[in-house]
């Protein structure tokens, strides 16, 4: 059970996933809500994402775990259209206050065929997404948003589909940055595990990676010019 960003980044470098995270601390004293209140602020940290990302995630599957990990709920196979409908559902059949809501995402971003490369087309894409929030009695409601590397990287997916940082890029900027409107709260916690791999996560997004230049036999090898 992940209980705090730390904990998810362990998670990922378990599996040999690399990501970028963006997350803020919402300031709440849950102690002074009720179940029903609480409940309501996760359902709003939801659809302020949501909201702030459409056209670039989509509901893929999401936990819901309540005060203490007394009941834990998943639902797999959600459907964009009628996703915040379901989860409306869930919250009413909880008697407890949520701690932690996770909804993994599948991602809606840019490729390009090494067979058409001056066409990139838009793909949705099962690389590792998140969106989690954490919140209860004890806690002042942490939210937290993690995306794959690889779509601004240089690597390759499966197959022979190269990801387009510059098309890429853009879109997780400008969803970081409605995100910050919707909620009202600036993102304070930036983490990735993408240096090794040439990749650096800034405020909004990932740097620019590097394109690493070899040298040709000729200028590696040739002596410098004499006099005749």
């Amino acid at each position: 059970m992940i209980t705090s960003p730390m904990d998810y980044m362990n998670e990922v470098k378990a599996k040999k996933q690399v990501v970028g995270t963006w997350g803020f601390n919402s300031n709440m004293d849950f102690s002074r809500t009720s179940s029903e209140e609480t409940n309501v602020w996760f359902f709003e940290q939801v659809f302020n994402f949501l909201r702030a990302f459409f056209g670039l995630v989509m509901p893929d599957n999401m936990e819901v775990i309540t005060y203490n990990a007394n009941k834990h709920i998943k639902k797999q196979g959600l459907d964009q259209q009628t996703f915040l409908d379901e989860l409306m559902l869930v919250m009413k059949g909880l008697k407890e206050p949520i701690w932690t809501f996770r909804l993994n995402l599948n991602i809606v971003g840019f490729i390009r065929s090494h067979y058409d490369p001056d066409n990139p087309i838009r793909v949705q894409i099962q690389e590792p997404s998140a969106f989690i929030a954490w919140g209860g009695p004890d806690e002042t409601g942490f939210q937290n948003f993690s995306i794959s590397y690889n779509l601004f990287s240089s690597s390759t997916l499966k197959g022979s589909d190269e990801m387009l940082w510059t098309v890429n890029q853009p879109l997780l900027e400008k969803g970081l940055k409605k995100w910050e409107m919707q909620t009202g709260r600036r993102i304070a916690a930036v983490q990735s595990n993408a240096e090794a791999r040439g990749g650096r996560a800034t405020q909004y997004g990932f740097r620019k990676p590097l394109v690493k230049r070899r040298r040709t036999p000729d200028t590696a090898t040739r002596p410098p010019p004499g006099p005749r």
